[in-house]
């Protein structure tokens, strides 16, 4: 990059950018930049820039950094300051709780400097907002206490199957072939849920009244791309920081977490929850994982899995489709209006080799009846033995269930299909033919509001 010096100005960080620059090297293999190459980017020119002594405009940014034509105005200013928010944000999340010296970027300017103390970087002033405001707190609230009611119930399940000080009888299900591997293995169990990204909606711009789920917006990364293309939006949209848990994926736990519990129970570390959105590539390859939730909501896996599987998705994640018969698998689509009509829904059961030799266990549904259905199978000893029947009790396989139900409530699950999976070379980045959609889970209470 090439910085020119068309307008000199005097910044804090000219006289000390040898200081800047070392900072800069330290904080750089450092932070965790995600999968944005733009925010590092960005990062770069804005550092190398302020060591010249030279503060870019925004015209500039967008040019060097965006490679985008002149738009107007408004469709640049949106693009920048979305991504100096985010860099903004990064930069204060990576110093918290340390003391002295930290790389800043001050309100309203596109500069990197050194700072001595923390600053105050609340989104205020000329930066759009794009965070709700703290003090409008109380209707907020609510809504908080409405999606983490999700929260709450996974703590309680957590509170009663985590392993406590007493001794406890081993779940029968522990001893079975889909456990030994996580037995045997000296790595600790890691349980990942499947969870959704919620959007903060904030009609006049100003204060959060409701959440919004957008099944095209899965993360902060989605949300900021949205706004760049949709700047109308900016401060109507915002990122509040919380994702929701099916109420499915929470009692699956209940089923699952007494024998993951059991298996871990020798390990040097105990067994831990995340959800899918706050697993890291790092924690992915160190511990041996079991995924409870939705298929839709598989993230990091579902890349691997569905380049092993034998299965394609369809138009949406209620849809799989056998690639070798051509057989289409369509869970029902519609919505519980009180009588008893059964409806099909679909399970599966994934065992797979991780990224560094360990293993994965993906315990999956296309919706809510069949994620429960699936955590009571891989629970049940009888159930699992006549898995095992059916796939080879040491190898790699995914196997796929028919689930009836009314309502939410699974009735019982038939075995349809089960066969090995073609499990070599799947974390390699090979190419995938696959076209996924976007996540789309029930929409019975959530769906995107315009």
């Amino acid at each position: 990059m090439t910085v020119h010096l068309a307008d000199p100005v005097t910044l804090d960080a000219k006289e000390g950018s040898s200081r800047l620059l070392e900072e800069a090297r330290v904080l750089r293999e450092e932070i965790d930049w995600g999968r944005s190459d733009t925010m590092l980017r960005l990062f770069d020119y804005l550092l190398e820039a302020s060591s010249l002594g030279y503060a870019p405009k925004e015209i500039e940014i967008f040019h060097a950094i965006f490679a985008g034509p002149c738009h107007d105005a408004a469709g640049q200013d949106s693009t920048v300051r979305v991504y100096i928010h985010r860099l903004r944000k990064k930069l204060s999340d990576f110093y918290a709780g340390h003391a002295g010296a930290r790389l800043s970027i001050p309100k309203g300017e596109y500069r990197v400097i050194l700072v001595d103390a923390p600053e105050n970087e609340d989104c205020q002033g000329g930066e759009a907002e794009i965070v709700g405001s703290p003090e409008r707190t109380h209707r907020f609230a609510l809504f908080i206490l409405a999606v983490t009611g999700f929260a709450m119930l996974n703590i309680s399940i957590w509170a009663l199957v985590a392993p406590g000080n007493g001794k406890r009888a081993m779940p029968e299900g522990a001893g079975t072939f889909l456990w030994q591997p996580f037995a045997k293995d000296t790595r600790s169990i890691l349980i990942v849920t499947g969870d959704y990204y919620l959007i903060g909606s904030a009609p006049d711009g100003k204060e959060v009244t409701h959440l919004v789920r957008d099944f095209a917006i899965n993360s902060r990364d989605d949300l900021e791309l949205y706004l760049m293309n949709h700047p109308e939006d900016l401060g109507r949209y915002v990122d509040v920081d919380l994702s929701y848990l099916p109420i499915s994926t929470a009692a699956a736990l209940a089923a699952v977490m007494p024998i993951t519990n059991s298996t871990n129970a020798n390990k040097p570390h105990p067994s831990t929850l995340v959800t899918m959105s706050r697993l890291t590539p790092d924690a992915l390859r160190k511990s041996n994982i079991v995924y409870v939730g939705f298929l839709s909501g598989l993230g990091l896996l579902r890349e691997p899995l569905f380049q092993a599987s034998g299965f394609s998705v369809g138009s949406s994640y209620d849809e799989l489709i056998d690639r070798t018969s051509g057989r289409h698998y369509l869970a029902s689509r519609g919505m519980f209006d009180g009588d008893n009509t059964s409806q099909s829904d679909f399970g599966y059961i994934a065992s797979l080799p991780g990224p560094a030799g360990n293993r994965v266990l993906v315990i999956a549904g296309t919706r809510d009846a069949a994620v429960a259905q699936m955590a009571e199978m891989v629970s049940d000893p009888a159930q699992v033995a006549a898995l095992s029947r059916r796939v080879s009790r040491g190898g790699y396989f995914e196997a796929l269930f028919q689930v009836r139900s009314i309502g939410n409530t699974n009735l019982n699950g038939s075995l349809l299909i089960a066969r090995p999976l073609r499990a070599t070379n799947i974390w390699n980045g090979g190419e995938l033919n696959q076209q996924f959609p976007d996540s789309d889970p029930q929409e019975a209470h959530l769906g995107k509001q315009s």
